[in-house]
């Protein structure tokens, strides 16, 4: 994945740490809701039964050509706001950079939903962008849509101390069991947020090169629940 991908800088600081700390064995049932699909076909192929939901439609039909008939893995459209699934229907739950594109409150929202659908003791992981002071970036156009409109709309949110604090404080069924705020070593993320895509070739070069280092200023912060 390294090597051949080429993938945003903080994706190597969130793609490894979910599979390892999300634990799945082969035969759970994990929801993983609109994080880059690759995470879904990786855990797939270890023999764990995925379904992977997005609100964009292209998204799901462009994975479901990319991924072909991968046993175990259901790609579906769904609003992570209101999932249509079975409380306590899945062993664990995650959301890779996701939330931070929802407006608010719908980011708590989504996180109460993940919450729901997992079992007791099941894990739930979350990842989002990081910065020291909250911040927020808004485009001509909606991004993430089915129909993008016109006109000014949300793009996503960098979470500081604080609001990482209140969205945590809206899950009050989740118990928090780590939070760690990471970057990589050399930090090309800022470079690569002002050049998108422009610098998505170099995906390799940050995968060969780059490592994570804990940091109070970093790019990402990872958040482990458990459902008691």
């Amino acid at each position: 994945m390294r090597v051949a991908v080429p993938l945003d800088p903080s994706r190597y600081l969130e793609l490894p740490w979910a599979i390892e700390r999300l634990g799945a064995r082969p035969g759970e049932r994990v929801l993983d809701l609109a994080s880059p699909k690759l995470l879904a076909v990786c855990l797939a192929r270890q023999g764990v039964t995925v379904t992977s939901v997005d609100q964009l439609e292209r998204e799901i039909d462009t994975w479901r050509a990319l991924a072909g008939d991968v046993p175990g893995l259901d790609l579906q459209v769904a609003d992570g706001r209101a999932l249509p699934f079975a409380d306590a229907s899945f062993d664990h739950a995650y959301s890779i950079s996701v939330l931070e594109h929802i407006e608010e409150p719908g980011d708590v929202k989504a996180l109460g939903e993940l919450s729901r659908v997992v079992r007791p003791g099941g894990r739930v992981l979350v990842t989002l962008p990081h910065a020291t002071a909250y911040r927020e970036d808004w485009r001509d156009a909606s991004v993430y849509a089915n129909d993008p409109g016109s006109g000014r709309a949300f793009f996503q949110r960098w979470y500081d101390p604080a609001r990482v604090e209140a969205l945590v404080a809206g899950a009050p069924v989740l118990e928090l069991v780590s939070r760690d705020v990471v970057r990589m070593r050399p930090n090309w993320n800022d470079a690569y947020v002002r050049a998108f895509p422009w610098l998505v070739p170099l995906g390799p070069l940050f995968g060969l090169l780059g490592r994570e280092v804990v940091a109070a200023d970093g790019d990402v912060v990872r958040l482990a629940f458990v459902r008691p």
